[in-house]
C-alpha cells in the first residue's frame, strides 16, 4: 500500500466545541491532522490505500460519518515553482533551469498570473512534461489527474453525494478518452 496527502475543508462543526477533534477520529479520521487555516477546518490526511482514488473515497466516506460538510479538494491544481519542485521531489533549481529551459525543452507556459514574478502552471500539464523527461513517474501522472478530477468536483462546493457516487464520478472523469475514428476514404470506381 502507498500512503496519499490530500487535504478537505469542511464546514458544519464548530471548532470551538469541545469534543472536535475527537468528531474526526472517533469517524476513522485518525490518519488525519485537523487545521483551522483562513478560517476554515481543513482536514490533512496521510491515508494508505492501494491507490489515490481509494484512499480519497475512504476519507470523504469518514468525514460524512464525521457528520461535516466537505467543502472543497486540495491540493489546488495550480502550482508554483516552489509546488513544482515539492510535489516532483525536485531542487527549486532545478526547476528554475526548465523554467528556463536551461535544461530539458518545451517546459509548459504558465497558466496563471503570468504577468507577475510568481507565475502558475497547471500541475497535470507540468506532471505529464516531467514524466516524458523523466522526472515523475506514470502513478504521479494519474494522481496529477486524480487531483484536477477532484478539486474540480468541489471547485464550486456543490458535490455532496455518497461515497461511491464519488466513486463512479471519479472513475468517469479518468476513464481514458476515446480517439475519435480515422475518417474513411471510399474510392469509387
Amino acid at each position: 500500500m502507498t500512503e496519499y496527502s490530500f487535504t478537505f475543508l469542511v464546514g458544519g462543526i464548530d471548532p470551538q466545541a469541545e469534543n472536535f477533534e475527537d468528531v474526526f477520529f472517533e469517524a476513522g479520521c485518525d490518519d488525519a491532522t485537523i487545521a483551522l487555516m483562513h478560517r476554515m477546518v481543513a482536514v490533512c490526511f496521510d491515508r494508505e490505500a492501494e491507490s489515490f482514488a481509494d484512499a480519497v473515497v475512504s476519507a470523504y466516506a469518514d468525514l460524512l460519518k464525521a457528520g461535516v460538510q466537505v467543502l472543497k479538494f486540495e491540493p489546488d491544481t495550480l502550482v508554483s515553482q516552489a509546488d513544482i519542485a515539492r510535489r516532483a521531489g525536485l531542487t527549486r533549481a532545478a526547476v528554475t533551469n526548465y523554467v528556463n529551459g536551461d535544461r530539458g525543452t518545451g517546459f509548459p507556459v504558465p497558466t496563471a498570473r503570468i504577468m507577475t514574478s510568481s507565475p502558475l502552471w497547471t500541475w497535470l500539464t507540468v506532471a505529464g512534461w516531467l514524466q516524458e523527461h523523466g522526472q515523475l513517474d506514470a502513478t504521479g501522472v494519474e494522481q496529477a489527474r486524480a487531483e484536477q478530477a477532484l478539486f474540480g468536483l468541489f471547485a464550486d462546493g456543490s458535490f455532496s453525494g455518497t461515497p461511491a457516487e464519488l466513486r463512479m464520478q471519479l472513475e468517469a472523469l479518468l476513464k481514458p478518452k476515446r480517439s475519435p475514428p480515422e475518417p474513411r476514404i471510399s474510392l469509387l470506381a
